[in-house]
């Protein structure tokens, strides 16, 4: 996952910035552009304004014309003296122009009577609004100045930042639909070869090394390939060398204790201090080191040796492994934790065992009957077609047990990353499990009232009925199969109750292991593959939920199976 977001990242990153920085730049040239026609616009209306005659005190016909110029295009018409007084403007009254303030300080009328024009752009502390001023000198002594509302410059920007954004959502969105497209198409082998190397560097011995249309990656897999080979081989031949050189490895990343002749510390190491939780003190007897009971335990069994020994001890609930190495003065204790490797050890001999004896069974009557009839090709018939179904019969349950298995091992993988973007309809649900065990030798009764849609995955939960219903038909001595769903809140509840016999207490727990069938079960002709329970138990707690079995009031078990609903992303926020 990291290396997909890697590769997205990688491609949608700069393909964003460049888009910006492209929006940035276009929006900015637009709005010079608006801006310098408003600009030439204003030098043109101050032109023809400089065409009146123009009167260095106020007149009432100009002001007239300028008012109603004012009232049609929102343009402002101001004359200006050289000493700074306001003759007339179009904004205002005569009476308001008369007690306007002095203007001769404004930057546009100081620029226009040193340069012939002036503009700037500022608020007005007249009108209380930004205005875009632009003041053309009409004589020595008088100006005319135009100035109109930014309001269209900036009701431009705001119009343009709306488009754009549209624009620039809808192409962000196209480009990280194409690049999550090809983040995939680069990221998918990359994780298949990322696969192969944590198998390799675990030590597995068989990996499957899969083929790539691109012909660069199919070279570095075949190289991979040997040098996997390679190393296997280069490994039988290290092993021996590894027995050797043992102990001088191990000191470098092991717990070390080097005792003398009288057994007290000469040398030790902080992994030591780590493993033991204890402090120890040089030229100070192991022994007398601390009054910890596992600690002298520990090494009451040890510090007594006077030859080379390898063992295994538990200290503290840990397994170590021991190395006791011994010199003329000297004893060389060199000790790690192999705790998980045990349990590993144990959980794939368990694993293992398990396998093989369900496979076993299956495997040994197709080989033994198909070996009968190869011998026998005149063979009656009747046993012919007999001999064929138990083949079939034993096929279709090996197919089972490895899909069973398959279906184990996807839901351990999965882990927490179970995500339900579309609901199950609770309506259909029903309708295909009463299909599913409409001519069955127990009855099915199915409900699920008031329950539309159910955000679990449909496999999920199909996995689920099925499983419990297919126990229940297998193990019950009863006619009748209940099922129920319910809903409190965002936790969904199945409920599958049978007739009996009921499971006895110490074996409701384990039910749910791998493999693990009762003994009442153990004989019957029509027994499962022990997995099943254990796959209702895993996809309860990908969704948060439990899985356990109760004795009921008829005399039989019910399951109850709690879930969680996955909403999408999209609905929880």
């Amino acid at each position: 996952m990291r290396s997909f977001i890697k590769v997205f990242l990688i491609i949608f990153v700069p393909i964003g910035i460049l888009l910006s920085v492209t929006w940035s730049i276009t929006d900015k040239l637009i709005l010079e552009a608006a801006q310098k026609e408003l600009a030439h616009e204003m030098a043109s209306k101050a032109e023809i304004l400089k065409g009146y005659d123009l009167k260095y005190t106020f007149d009432q016909n100009l002001h007239d014309k300028f008012s109603h110029i004012s009232e049609k295009s929102k343009l402002r018409i101001t004359i200006i003296r050289k000493d700074g007084f306001v003759v007339d403007d179009s904004y205002y009254t005569p009476e308001q122009v008369s007690e306007m303030e002095n203007h001769a300080n404004r930057p546009e009328v100081l620029e226009a009577f040193a340069t012939g024009t002036g503009s700037v752009i500022r608020r007005s502390t007249t009108a209380e609004k930004r205005m875009y001023y632009f003041a053309s000198k009409y004589d020595e002594n008088l100006i005319v100045r135009v100035s109109y509302p930014m309001d269209y410059i900036e009701s431009l920007r705001a119009g343009m930042l709306k488009q754009n954004l549209t624009v620039y959502f809808i192409l962000m969105i196209m480009i990280a639909l194409l690049t999550i497209y090809l983040a995939r198409r680069i990221n998918r082998p990359i994780q298949q070869l990322s696969i192969i190397a944590d198998k390799i560097e675990a030590g597995e011995s068989k990996i499957y090394f899969p083929s790539f249309r691109d012909k660069t990656i199919t070279k570095l897999v075949g190289v991979i390939y040997r040098i996997y080979n390679s190393m296997n081989m280069k490994a039988k031949q290290l092993e021996q060398e590894k027995l050797k050189l043992n102990h001088i490895f191990s000191i470098l990343d092991e717990g070390i204790i080097l005792l003398d002749a009288k057994n007290n510390v000469k040398h030790f190491n902080n992994t030591a201090i780590e493993n033991l939780e204890t402090e120890l003190k040089t030229d100070k007897n192991i022994l007398q080191q601390t009054n910890n009971m596992d600690f002298l335990s520990f090494f009451s069994e040890i510090v007594p040796l006077f030859e080379d020994r390898r063992l295994q001890k538990e200290y503290k609930g840990r397994i170590y492994e021991i190395y006791i190495r011994v010199f003329d003065n000297e004893k060389l204790i060199v000790f790690f934790d192999i705790t998980e490797r045990a349990e590993y050890e144990n959980f794939k001999t368990e694993l293992i065992g398990n396998i093989t004896h369900e496979l076993k069974t299956p495997l040994s009557m197709i080989m033994g009957y198909s070996e009968t009839i190869k011998n026998d090709p005149d063979m009656d018939k009747k046993f012919h077609d007999k001999f064929i179904n138990i083949i079939y019969n034993s096929s279709n349950r090996l197919n089972i047990l490895i899909n069973d298995i398959l279906q184990l091992h996807k839901l351990e993988m999965q882990k927490d990353s179970i995500a339900v973007e579309e609901p199950t309809i609770a309506g259909e649900l029903a309708e295909e499990i009463r299909s599913y065990y409409v001519d069955r030798p127990k009855d099915v009764t199915f409900k699920a009232e008031g329950l539309d849609e159910i955000y679990i995955n449909r496999e999920h939960i199909l996995s689920i009925l099925t499983n419990l219903v297919d126990n229940a038909m297998k193990y019950s001595t009863g006619d009748h199969i209940h099922l129920d769903i319910l809903k409190d809140k965002d936790m969904i509840s199945i409920n599958v109750a049978d007739h009996g016999p009921v499971i006895p207490t110490n074996e409701k727990d384990r039910i749910f292991e791998r493999f693990y069938t009762m003994d009442k079960a153990k004989n019957q002709n029509d027994t499962g593959t022990g997995l099943g329970l254990s796959i209702v138990k895993h996809i309860a707690t990908l969704y948060n939920g439990e899985a356990r079995v109760v004795s009921n009031d008829k005399g039989g078990n019910t399951f109850i199976i709690k879930l969680r609903e996955k909403f999408p992303l999209s609905d929880i926020s």
